[in-house]
């Protein structure tokens, strides 16, 4: 079958946007940020992506709005303090990232609501979530609004330069990172994820 997905609803057999699950897996960031305040938020991204290796840069898209049209706390707050963290989100922590998409009233840290440890930055002033193995510390680098699609919904993409990484000594094996320890967490489409079980290698061509 084919259908153009700017024309709206999906044709039959499809019951819904097949999207998320063509492009899959997709590493979830787990993205902490501030207010001007000083208050905390954190929320999961599946549209996040490593954009550079050097220097070192991601990119996510969260929507400008929410579905009553109050503005995404994240955004707002990157914004406002033009840092945030990427913190790894795992199999074993998958519960605490499923329950930091849930909507909060603005300046409720999803951090307390999921009984997490807010443990400070080093190079920003963001915190970083204690529990997860690895975090990424960030600075906006720049913001690009998308098109709105057919719901009318808009994101903006977030591009970040990595300025500090953290990683717990328990997780490096032989001076390399041991992604089997990590367990990573993947989203799939729908309501579909996946963790990383198994791994093998592959060498280029010389």
């Amino acid at each position: 079958m084919f259908y153009d997905p700017r024309q709206g609803p999906r044709p039959y057999p499809l019951s819904h946007n097949p999207f998320n699950a063509l492009i899959a897996p997709r590493p979830i960031g787990w993205i902490s940020t501030r207010d001007g305040s000083g208050r905390f938020n954190l929320a999961p991204f599946s549209y996040f992506a490593g954009i550079s290796a050097d220097p070192p840069m991601v990119a996510f898209a969260p929507n400008s709005k929410d579905l009553e049209g109050r503005p995404k706390d994240t955004l707002r707050n990157v914004l406002d303090v033009p840092e945030f963290v990427v913190n790894l989100a795992t199999y074993e922590l998958r519960e605490s990232v499923v329950l930091t998409s849930e909507v909060y009233p603005h300046g409720i840290s999803e951090f307390q609501e999921a009984g997490l440890t807010a443990a400070p930055g080093v190079n920003v002033s963001v915190p970083r979530v204690g529990e997860s193995p690895a975090a990424l510390e960030c600075t906006v680098f720049d913001t690009l609004e998308l098109p709105a699609g057919p719901n009318k919904r808009q994101s903006v993409l977030v591009v970040g330069e990595v300025v500090g990484i953290y990683i717990e000594d328990r997780v490096i094996k032989d001076g390399l990172v041991d992604q089997l320890a990590l367990q990573q967490l993947a989203r799939l489409g729908y309501f579909h994820y996946s963790h990383v079980t198994n791994v093998f290698d592959m060498q280029r061509p010389k």
